[in-house]
């Protein structure tokens, strides 16, 4: 079925950070892809989101949200009234929330506020480019207050080649680097804003990427 284009020019952060690691002809595919999208059964990991920036979020880091979370889920996994992508969402979200908290000592120096559901989007070249920080970060350096943001990127690669991990890192970075623009050009505060606070979270992969 043919599907509308959109009127302007705009992609999502994972979809620009797998074009810059992209061959010629999968360039193509992703713009097309941009330009016209097909509507989406269901979003992935969409349920997760709220409990693992919940957890982070809290200073304390109390595995409460984390715990219900799962609890939910497995519910959801067993629950044979509903298809199969929602089950199987379930299934991989429970994973996710294992590897959140495998990943408590890279994350323990952070310190995560939760970010607004809605946040402009950022505009490079004309282009429209959906950028959402799940969390912001909050830091000090030599007395100054800093600000940064935290994309959670939530992959089903499972590949440990050395080309797949060279490959997640640079979109890790890319993805870092427009949470770093998106922190200086839509998010009003008073801090500064910092590379090293801006970051994307490979979950599955137990990875943490600052913007360089």
């Amino acid at each position: 079925m043919a599907t509308t284009p959109k009127a302007s020019p705009r992609i999502s952060v994972n979809d620009l950070a797998l074009y810059m690691v992209s061959s010629d002809t999968m360039k193509i595919s992703i713009i097309k892809r941009s330009k016209h999208p097909k509507p989406m059964p269901m979003i992935r990991y969409k349920d997760v989101r709220p409990a693992i920036c919940s957890y982070l979020s809290d200073l304390a880091r109390n595995v409460n949200p984390l715990i219900d979370a799962e609890d939910f889920f497995i519910q959801r996994k067993d629950d044979t009234s509903l298809g199969p992508l929602l089950r199987d969402d379930a299934e991989k979200s429970i994973e996710v929330l294992h590897s959140v908290q495998s990943m408590a000592n890279q994350l323990k120096s952070y310190e995560f506020q939760n970010a607004p559901a809605k946040q402009p989007k950022l505009i490079l070249s004309g282009v429209e480019i959906s950028v959402r920080a799940d969390l912001f970060v909050l830091g000090q350096r030599k007395s100054v207050e800093e600000i940064g943001a935290a994309v959670l990127r939530m992959t089903q690669d499972d590949a440990e080649t050395d080309a797949a991990k060279a490959k997640r890192k640079e979109m890790g970075l890319i993805v870092a680097t427009l949470a770093r623009l998106h922190v200086e050009k839509n998010v009003p505060s008073n801090r500064k804003p910092a590379n090293r606070l801006c970051m994307s979270i490979d979950v599955q992969h137990g990875e943490v990427f600052c913007a360089p």
